[in-house]
């Protein structure tokens, strides 16, 4: 039976639905991953192409509206080109017995990317293994030293997955000292697989979303292994924030090179917060003068009123 491409894309996001509803819920996060509407202002972060997948890197603010909750936003207090951005990037290295065979090569091309890229003076790169019962950081915002190799060389797979603990968390480091002008990111090298984890898939979203960060998906399955649950979770996750997601077998340095390009490549814009309207606003860019053009960012942010 062969399926029409609107069915393809209604079966998958079905599935990934029914994905996301056989984890465990859990109450809303207390601690404060949100964009407060006291604050009077909402960041986007964004980048943007033509339909053949090409950069445009000459956008300007009348030629994008965004729609937050059905309001739509033409008037914008900030708009700027991301590369004027600092940026503050989580890496999170899964260190489960799930991908032990792919840790040694992760390892030494992350630690490659940290000591071969042009960072700026105002970048920070933090670094957050997961395996066995909870996370590990093994450096924050400055990993370009010899006591971060050491931890890096002796990381070995341990155990079970705590996945979204793990994204919860770097959603906290992200949010420690934060640099109001930074472009947060992650980046997230797993199967997707979650096993232990206390917080469910819809509270690490929710924190990456309200922390504004994109989630940059790198799946570590083994090729020969079957596709599986995983595969939609971390596509799931890299769609929500703005991110991007890579199949497995790809070549890692280049990943993180066209990681780091994206993230230089974009935009971020901010604006007045259109309604106190307590709860989640999805969020969407669109064109207002190019219909070919095409966006990616985050879908949705939460306002939690005056608190």
């Amino acid at each position: 039976m062969q399926f029409s491409a609107g069915n393809r894309v209604f079966l998958f996001a079905l599935f990934v639905s029914v994905v996301l509803s056989s984890f465990p819920l859990y109450a809303a996060d207390e601690t404060g991953y949100t964009i407060r509407s006291s604050a009077n202002e909402v960041q986007l972060a964004f980048a943007a192409s033509d339909r053949q997948g090409h950069v445009i890197k000459t956008l300007h603010p009348n030629d994008v509206a965004v729609a937050d909750n059905g309001s739509i936003i033409r008037q914008f207090r900030s708009f700027r080109a991301a590369s004027e951005s600092p940026l503050d990037l989580v890496i999170l290295l899964d260190a489960s017995d799930s991908v032990a065979s792919q840790i040694p090569a992760e390892i030494a091309e992350v630690r490659n990317f940290i000591a071969d890229s042009a960072w700026g003076e105002r970048d920070r790169v933090s670094i957050l293994a997961f395996g066995g019962l909870q996370p590990q950081l093994l450096c924050a915002r400055n990993c370009n030293g010899e006591e971060m190799r050491v931890k890096l060389n002796a990381l070995r797979a341990n155990g079970a997955t705590p996945l979204y603990d793990a994204l919860f968390q770097a959603a906290e480091i992200l949010k420690e000292n934060r640099d109001p002008e930074s472009r947060p990111a992650m980046v997230l090298f797993s199967d997707g697989i979650d096993t232990i984890s206390m917080h469910s898939a819809s509270d690490a979203l929710q924190a990456a979303q309200n922390m504004q960060s994109a989630i940059y998906s790198v799946n570590s399955r083994s090729r020969k292994s079957a596709v599986g649950k995983g595969d939609a979770i971390l596509d799931y996750l890299a769609v929500s924030t703005g991110g991007l997601s890579f199949v497995p077998g790809q070549n890692v340095a280049a990943v993180l090179r066209m990681i780091l390009d994206d993230l230089h490549s974009g935009y971020v814009l901010t604006y007045v917060l259109p309604e106190h309207s307590v709860g989640q606003h999805s969020v969407r860019i669109l064109p207002t003068s190019d219909p070919k053009l095409q966006f990616r960012s985050r879908r949705a942010y939460d306002d939690k009123g005056d608190e």
